[in-house]
């Protein structure tokens, strides 16, 4: 959908980072009790990487061990900066990985010094949460969960406790979150790149980061007692876009077996895919953004860009007043890493069919509890966005004072992204004709009070707010200072037990857990996660899914 009035609109396109300021610099059951309340020891037996040997520390929660920081391909620096990740190094001995590896070069103004961790180019690296420190017979090999962080090129880093493993490890998988390269880093596309890569197209570096850890992955895993053919490939926003990507790219077609995209997939006509951080930019438009970012940086070849120190080009892009020409960094449809467009892949029937967990959050798509909105900006909102049909979307969702255009505006919104992403499902099942099955929810929990341990997480008061189930998914409350309540435990256990069963068998559902039908392109609904877990429909009446439905249908653009 298009931007709402008042700049209220979807999730922003991964691009310049607002709010940062020039001279940003390079800086089943509950939960057991926290580690720090029962000690333990790190694993006594090194485990056998293909770079050689590592030994863990204790986790967050007892039986568990942590390797942090294991590189899984080469530093990025020199010649190396906007390349494909290239081998990671061999060590002699044997590497104590009880350190967070150092972030991937990113603003980081406004951040609290002791929140950010060492930023370097040399920062492709991963961690892993094993509830075991040395491989078990290959029949008791346990599912692998992979994470991708999501945020805006900021507070973009693998370590954060939000990302903490413990918990899905203890319920029975092997937890594995990574650090890629982000902003002009990730994704800087640029006709010299271009000619230089060999596949005529440029960018994703990210992403390609993403393949090279899967690929570490699957030659490693075992050691750590994780099962190679039983990868889930998860992500939230950004994140999650990897993901789409990569269930559209050959790069990693066999590397992953379920995909689980948190604030997640579109319908491929939904206008929004324009400017949030699933959508893309075309490879031209792409290049001469690059094209803009070298003038602005005052170099004239590839070695000059690649001569710069990192820190100037963090600074330059995202300082106060900086061209929007030259600094703006997504996806790239760049005919390689991301081979087609979203609708190609559906109608080409090359989407990667393995079973999809995905959803939505009640505030976002540019709802929010605090919204504010007047009747004539709602009228005015409704004629831009729906032409000759306002006049049926404003009997369906009718406001005659400011408070009823901003709780009119907000349930659209929310009807919206439960229509858009069940089209997607319908595309999947019945466009692509995949036979694995999708589950869909809708998370509706606020967190209580304000987290300052994570400085992606937005102030109190942003309510069901975009990645707010991060923490249920994970099931991590003991890493965090919110005023967590009973019930909030009660709901981490419930979804984070459907993430480890989906990770185990491509289905959320298991024993005593409320049932989550897979989508059937045939009953409009979702699932709804958090407040209560039960089905509920993806609007909220026939008619207003139908108005939906159609008004998605009938774009003309096709992402």
């Amino acid at each position: 959908m298009n931007p709402s009035p008042d700049g209220v609109g979807r999730r922003v396109f991964l691009g310049r980072t607002a709010g940062v300021t020039a001279g940003a610099t390079l800086l089943g059951t509950l939960p057991p009790t926290p580690a720090s309340a029962t000690p333990h020891t790190p694993t006594s037996h090194p485990v056998r990487t293909r770079s050689g040997l590592v030994t863990g520390a204790p986790a967050a929660l007892p039986g568990v061990t942590v390797y942090k920081g294991i590189p899984y391909a080469a530093s990025t620096a020199g010649e190396n900066r906007w390349r494909a990740p290239q081998p990671p190094p061999s060590w002699q001995g044997v590497r104590k990985a009880d350190t967070w590896g150092a972030a991937c070069p990113q603003p980081v103004t406004g951040i609290a010094a002791d929140k950010v961790p060492p930023l370097s180019e040399d920062c492709l690296n991963l961690n892993i949460w094993t509830a075991a420190g040395s491989s078990p017979s290959p029949r008791d090999l346990r599912p692998v969960f992979v994470w991708i962080y999501g945020g805006r090129n900021s507070a973009m880093w693998a370590s954060q406790p939000v990302y903490d493993g413990a918990n899905l490890a203890a319920k029975g998988a092997v937890v594995v979150t990574y650090n890629h390269r982000v902003g002009a880093f990730g994704n800087l596309a640029h006709p010299a790149l271009s000619s230089e890569g060999g596949h005529g197209g440029s960018g994703n570096w990210g992403v390609q980061d993403t393949v090279a850890a899967l690929r570490w992955i699957r030659r490693n895993i075992a050691a750590f007692g994780g099962d190679p053919e039983r990868v889930t490939l998860a992500g939230w926003s950004h994140g999650s876009s990897f993901v789409n990507i990569l269930m559209i790219s050959k790069l990693a077609r066999g590397l992953f077996h379920r995909a689980l995209l948190s604030a997640g997939v579109q319908y491929t006509k939904d206008p929004a895919l324009g400017h949030v951080a699933g959508g893309y930019a075309q490879l031209a438009a792409a290049e001469a953004n690059g094209t803009a970012f070298a003038t602005y940086m005052g170099a004239t070849s590839l070695p000059e860009l690649r001569a710069l120190p990192a820190d100037e080009i963090v600074t330059k892009v995202y300082a106060q007043g900086a061209p929007a020409a030259g600094t703006s960094f997504g996806n790239v449809l760049d005919g390689y890493v991301l081979p087609r467009t979203y609708t190609a892949a559906m109608t080409s029937r090359t989407e990667y069919d393995i079973p999809v967990l995905t959803g939505n959050n009640k505030d976002e798509n540019g709802a929010s509890p605090t919204l504010t909105m007047t009747v004539a900006a709602y009228e005015t909102y409704a004629a831009t966005t729906f032409g000759e049909r306002a006049a049926d979307f404003l009997a369906l969702y009718p406001a005659t004072t400011d408070a009823e255009a901003a709780a009119q505006y907000n349930n659209y919104a929310r009807d919206e992204e439960r229509v858009s992403t069940f089209l997607w499902g319908t595309q999947f099942r019945t466009t692509a004709a995949n036979r694995s099955p999708v589950y869909a929810y809708w998370w509706t929990h606020v967190p209580p009070g304000q987290d300052t341990t994570n400085p992606i997480e937005p102030a109190n008061g942003a309510g069901a707010y975009h990645g707010a189930e991060k923490y249920y998914f994970f099931g991590n409350l003991y890493g965090t200072d919110r005023p967590w309540t009973a019930a909030d435990h009660a709901i981490a256990d419930t979804t984070s037990s459907y993430v480890a069963n989906f990770a185990a068998t491509g289905n959320p559902n298991g024993h005593g857990l409320p049932p989550w039908p897979a989508l059937r392109t045939s009953k409009p609904e979702s699932m709804e996660l958090g407040d209560h877990f039960a089905t509920l429909p993806a609007a909220d009446s026939p008619a207003k899914y139908a108005f939906l439905k159609g008004y998605l249908e009938g774009q003309g653009t096709e992402y």
